[in-house]
């Protein structure tokens, strides 16, 4: 898979709200945006959360390593946009998230959502990345809300 399905559409990657059956899903299909599969990034990144939104967090190597990175493999979605509605689909997108370059786990770079590091910590970030995705989040908050009403 290269960036581009066809000349005519993009593949964006959809990590967290905009991912099936979530609340801003309506932004992708809107715009003529199909599913394509489910896949995962490479293991170079953090997932954060902030309230309502996922942040994903391309991590640099570590100084003192030769080649480690702080990261992990994140669940996403890949989604095929024709490519006249990217730009209004960018017009939605609030800061500090944006669209960028993500690398998944076969080596494959697509475009997709990304977050500003500056976020983690202006934004009181909460790291999630040991969850693995933002379904496993949501659900792990569900978990967490029903044992507090049972």
């Amino acid at each position: 898979m290269s960036t581009t399905t066809l000349a005519s559409h993009l593949f964006i990657t959809a990590v967290g709200a905009h991912m099936r059956g979530l609340p801003l899903n309506y932004q992708l299909t809107d715009l003529g945006a199909t599913f394509v599969k489910e896949a995962k990034t490479a293991p170079v990144y953090r997932l954060y959360s902030m309230g309502p939104r996922p942040l994903l967090v391309r991590q640099t190597k570590l100084a003192d390593s030769n080649s480690t990175y702080v990261g992990n493999s994140i669940n996403l979605e890949v989604w095929s946009m024709p490519l006249e509605n990217v730009g209004r689909f960018l017009q939605q997108i609030p800061s500090p998230l944006g669209l960028g370059t993500v690398e998944l786990d076969s080596g494959e770079c697509v475009k997709g959502f990304i977050g500003e590091a500056y976020a983690i910590d202006e934004l009181a970030a909460v790291d999630i990345t040991h969850l693995g995705g933002w379904r496993a989040h949501l659900a792990a908050l569900d978990a967490l809300s029903s044992s507090k009403t049972d």
